[in-house]
């Protein structure tokens, strides 16, 4: 099975709503929450150098550590947007078309700065 965003939405509505949490969400605790769960992202990647990091992802543990880690952070964004009243999905399609014209094929394949803002790319 595999859910529609919607779908989410109201099950992570439900939860909060069945704990009573909803009144502890307000944007900048969730901000923090969400900048606290990239954290631990994070941690699950540092001082891994370049060999550790080819082959991360093919440890489980490992692995289901960086999916619940990942998940927290979708789930806090999402928390973020619900209480702000943002539309995430609308959102990030948004965001996906400003960034197709900010960042044309043409100017910016192989290249990890903007083009368009005269900055020195380096490419890879």
């Amino acid at each position: 099975m595999n859910p529609d965003f919607n779908e989410l939405l109201e099950r992570m509505r439900t939860f909060n709503r069945e704990r009573d949490w909803e009144r502890f969400h307000n944007p900048k605790d969730l901000v923090l929450a969400l900048v606290g769960e990239v954290g631990e992202l994070a941690e699950c990647y540092e001082w891994l150098g370049p060999a550790e990091l080819s082959h991360v992802h093919a440890d489980s543990v490992k692995k289901e550590k960086i999916e619940e880690e990942i998940a927290d952070v979708c789930l806090y964004a999402m928390m973020l947007a619900d209480t702000a009243g943002i539309d995430m999905l609308a959102a990030i399609e948004r965001k996906l078309e400003k960034n197709r014209r900010k960042y044309p094929v043409e100017k910016s394949r192989g290249r990890h700065t903007n083009p368009l803002e005269g900055s020195k790319a380096v490419k890879r």
